[in-house]
């Protein structure tokens, strides 16, 4: 096979990866959100404020570029936006994966985990896309850990899906 090919396919399996793992991620933080009291979920609106991280993200990329978007444009591509980042951290998986064999152990929860703490935890209140982790209550933290584990999981299990084919 030569290194194009080869490069092609190992993009193409990463992006398979991320997919079913987004899908995952969402499946399970979806599921929570909607068995969360009405009390709990306003009082994460209220320490976010009105926008979710995505799509304060969003916003702000439009308005480095000079454009203004609708509220309904902003939550359209927020999601994308969301869907993107998934799937391309799918082949970001992959790569590690192939450095760092002893990741497979876990069934991919380390890398959920890891996911979870440098993306949720610490790098989206550092871009100041949302409040600090203390804004929030237990419950929040909660569902986006167990959201990013099924994506590790979902992502561990695929490969090894891909692999024995």
């Amino acid at each position: 096979m030569s290194d194009l090919r080869r490069a092609g396919t190992g993009l193409a399996k990463g992006l398979l990866v991320g997919l079913c793992a987004t899908q995952a991620l969402d499946w399970v933080s979806i599921l929570i959100y909607e068995g969360e009291a009405r009390a709990t979920r306003a009082a994460e609106d209220r320490a976010r404020g009105y926008r979710h991280a995505y799509e304060v993200a969003v916003a702000r990329l439009a308005s480095y570029a000079g454009k203004r978007l609708t509220e309904d444009q902003v939550t359209r591509w927020a999601w994308r936006f969301h869907k993107t980042f998934g799937v391309l951290s799918g082949v970001a998986y992959l790569k590690l994966r192939r450095a760092f064999p002893r990741l497979q152990r876990g069934c991919g929860l380390a890398f959920g985990a890891a996911f979870f703490l440098i993306g949720d935890e610490l790098m989206i209140p550092l871009l100041r896309l949302t409040p600090g982790p203390l804004a929030f209550s237990w419950k929040v933290h909660a569902r986006g850990a167990a959201a990013h584990l099924a994506y590790g999981v979902a992502a561990e299990a695929t490969a090894r899906l891909l692999d024995a084919r």
